[in-house]
C-alpha cells in the first residue's frame, strides 16, 4: 500500500499481518480485528513458536495498556478478573483496547516517517548499509539451514516483516552490529556485542485461554494494571527512539547507562536493536540492524514481566540483595528441567536461603490466586517456549516449545497443596533416577562385552522421550484426592517402560556381554565377573532403590498376602 505521494504505507491496526487460529480457520487479521469481534481467533499461529509469543507480547502490551487502571475501581481484583474473562469470552470483542488504539494510531504504521513502528527512521551507517532480509530471519541467514527459498530469502511481504521485525526486537542474537551514525558507542564502524533481545534471556510461559482475548488477560496481573504502572511505557508510547541508547538522547555518551525496564509493557516491547526496514513496491527488499537498548546487568533482578520463571544466582546474590536471574527452558529434557521453575515454591523441601527456589512465573501465581478464590480445580493450559543461542548468544540455536496441562491447586501455599506438589516433584525426580540407572546400566554392558564403560545418555534419554508424554497425561489428570496412588501409579510405569528398554539392550548387546568377563583383578588374578546377567539383577536393585514409593508399596501389599496365608 502507498500513500498519494508515492510513501509507502501499512498499518498494523488496520492492515492484516497477524496469522491466527480462529473459529472458521486460519485468518490473517489487523491488530483491530482481533479485538472488534469481527472475527473469533483462538491464538496466534504465524512462522514460528517465538514468533508468535513475541507478537503475543506486543498484543499483551496494548491490553494491559488500555485496562489499566481499571480493577482499581472494582470492589477486589479477583471481582474485576472474573467479571472480565465472563465478557471478553461472551462479547468477543474490548472497546476499551479498541479506544486506546484510536488515541495511539500515528504509532503503528510500519514506514511511518518520523516514527516508523518499533524502527528508526532513517536509520544509517557511515557506509550506507543494507542487509539481505534474511538478516531477520532466523532460519534463513544461512544457506545451508533454511525453509525458506532464495526467492523467500531476497524479499518479505510488509505483514512478513512486520512479524519479524518484532521477533528481531524480542529475540534478535548478540554479537557484532553495523554502527549506526548517532551511536557513541560505535567504535571502528562496529556497535560491539549488548546481548539478546529480553525474550531471549527468558522462559515465555503462555497460560493458553479458550480464545485469544481470554489468553490476553490470563497473562495479565494485578500489578501490571495497577494504577502505580503508569509510567510503564510500551515503545509507542515513548518518544520514537534515536540510533543512540534510550538513555543518552543527545548521542553523545561513549558508554551511556542502560535504560532499567519500567515494567511489563515496557519489557514486553524492548527494543533491544535499532532497525530499519527498506520498502520496494510492495515488499521489503532491505534491512539494518545496529544496537538498541541494553538490558541492565544481564536481567538480574528485573522482575516486571509476568511471564517467565528467575532462577536464583548463589554467586551473585549478596548481603541484603539477592539475586535473580529470568530462566530460559531447557532444550534437553524440558519437561524434566522445566517443572521446578513452574511450581515449586521456597517452602518446600531442597531449599534453603542459600539454595533458594526459583521464582515461578507471576501470571501462574495470579491465576492460581483466582481458582483459589473460585475453589475451582480448574487445570492451567500452559505453553512455554525458549529460544537456544550458540556460543556467546552470538548465534541462533534450537527453539525449546512445549504444553502442560497445571492443576492450578498445585500452586497454593498451605499444607495440603505443598503435599500434593511434593508428590509430583518426586515423580519427576524418581524418573530422573530411574534414567541415570538405565544409562549406567547400558554403559556396563558395553563392559561386559569387552569395552570401556562410558555412561550411556541415549539410554537415558531415551526414556525421559518415552515417558514425557505420559508424564504431561499424568499430570494433567491428577486425582488428588488419591495422590499416593498417583504417585505409585506413576512409578510402577516408570518400571514397566525402562525394563522394556533393558531387555532390548539385553538382546542387542551380544554373546560376549551374556558370558561376561572378569574385571578388576588382583594380582591374585581373581576379580569380579560382569555380565549381561549380574547386571540385570544390579539395574533390578538400583530401580527398587529410585522408586521407593513403589517399593514400600509392593512390600505392604507382600506382608498382606503373608498374613492372609497364615490366617
Amino acid at each position: 500500500m502507498t500513500t498519494s505521494d508515492n510513501q509507502p504505507s501499512f498499518d498494523l491496526l488496520e492492515q492484516p499481518w497477524i496469522v491466527c487460529e480462529t473459529t472458521d480457520g486460519i485468518e490473517t487479521l489487523s491488530i483491530r480485528q482481533v479485538f472488534d469481534g469481527t472475527s473469533s481467533p483462538i491464538r496466534i499461529l504465524g512462522d514460528s513458536p517465538t514468533q508468535d509469543y513475541a507478537v503475543l507480547r506486543v498484543l499483551l502490551a496494548i491490553f494491559w495498556r488500555a485496562h489499566l487502571g481499571e480493577p482499581a475501581k472494582a470492589r477486589r481484583w479477583e471481582e474485576w478478573f472474573i467479571n472480565t474473562r465472563k465478557q471478553l469470552l461472551d462479547d468477543g470483542r474490548d472497546d476499551a483496547v479498541l479506544e486506546y488504539l484510536n488515541t495511539h494510531r500515528d504509532r503503528f504504521n510500519l514506514f511511518d516517517t518520523t516514527a516508523p513502528f518499533m524502527q528508526v527512521a532513517a536509520l544509517d551507517t557511515t557506509k550506507s548499509t543494507r542487509q539481505p532480509v534474511s538478516r531477520i530471519l532466523p532460519d534463513a541467514e544461512q544457506d545451508y539451514f533454511t525453509m525458506r527459498t532464495h526467492e523467500g530469502r531476497s524479499s518479505l511481504t510488509f505483514a512478513e516483516a512486520a512479524r519479524w521485525l518484532i521477533h528481531t526486537q524480542a529475540y534478535d542474537y548478540s554479537g557484532i552490529k553495523s554502527g549506526a551514525i548517532g551511536d557513541p558507542r560505535v567504535k571502528g564502524g562496529k556497535g560491539y556485542p549488548i546481548g539478546t533481545g529480553w525474550a531471549g534471556m527468558t522462559g515465555g510461559t503462555v497460560i493458553q485461554g479458550r480464545t485469544l482475548l481470554e489468553t490476553l488477560l490470563l497473562n495479565s496481573t494485578e500489578d501490571i494494571l495497577s494504577p502505580s504502572a503508569a509510567d510503564d511505557l510500551p515503545a509507542w508510547e515513548r518518544e520514537p527512539d534515536s540510533a543512540a541508547q534510550r538513555n543518552d538522547r543527545a548521542g553523545k555518551l561513549a558508554d551511556p547507562p542502560a535504560p532499567a525496564p519500567k515494567g511489563a509493557a515496557d519489557l514486553a516491547t524492548w527494543q533491544c536493536r535499532r532497525i530499519r526496514l527498506f520498502p520496494e513496491g510492495d515488499q521489503v527488499v532491505a534491512v539494518l540492524v545496529s544496537n538498541g537498548d541494553r538490558i541492565p546487568d544481564a536481567g538480574k533482578n528485573a522482575f516486571g514481566d509476568p511471564m517467565t520463571p528467575y532462577r536464583f544466582s548463589k554467586n551473585q546474590s549478596k548481603k541484603g540483595q539477592l539475586a535473580f536471574y529470568p530462566k530460559p527452558y531447557d532444550a534437553e529434557r524440558t519437561m524434566w528441567r522445566s517443572l521446578d521453575a513452574l511450581i515449586a515454591a521456597q517452602s518446600d523441601p531442597g531449599f534453603s536461603d542459600t539454595d533458594r527456589a526459583p521464582q515461578r512465573p507471576s501470571n501462574l501465581i495470579n491465576f492460581a490466586s483466582i481458582a483459589r478464590h473460585q475453589r475451582s480445580n480448574e487445570v492451567a493450559d500452559v505453553h512455554i517456549v525458549s529460544m537456544g543461542y550458540g556460543p556467546q548468544s552470538s548465534s541462533i540455536g534450537t527453539v525449546v516449545t512445549g504444553n502442560i496441562g497445571l492443576p492450578l491447586s498445585l500452586l497454593q501455599d498451605d499444607r495440603l497443596s505443598r503435599v500434593h506438589r511434593q508428590y509430583v516433584r518426586d515423580a519427576a525426580e524418581a524418573t530422573k533416577n530411574a534414567a541415570i540407572s538405565l544409562g549406567w546400566f547400558a554403559g556396563q554392558l558395553e563392559v561386559a562385552a569387552g569395552g570401556e564403560y562410558v555412561f550411556d545418555a541415549d539410554a537415558a534419554d531415551s526414556l525421559y522421550t518415552l515417558l514425557e508424554p505420559l508424564f504431561l497425561d499424568w499430570l494433567r489428570n491428577l486425582n488428588l484426592e488419591e495422590i499416593e496412588e498417583e504417585g505409585i501409579g506413576w512409578q510402577r510405569r516408570i518400571r514397566e517402560h525402562l525394563f522394556r528398554i533393558a531387555d532390548e539392550k539385553v538382546r542387542g548387546a551380544g554373546q560376549k556381554a551374556l558370558v561376561g568377563r572378569v574385571v578388576d583383578a588382583g594380582e591374585d588374578g581373581e576379580g569380579r565377573v560382569v555380565s549381561a546377567g549380574s547386571l540385570y539383577r544390579s539395574l533390578q536393585y538400583r530401580i527398587s532403590k529410585d522408586l521407593p514409593l513403589l517399593r514400600e508399596h509392593e512390600k505392604e501389599q507382600r506382608e498382606l498376602r503373608q498374613k492372609g496365608d497364615q490366617a
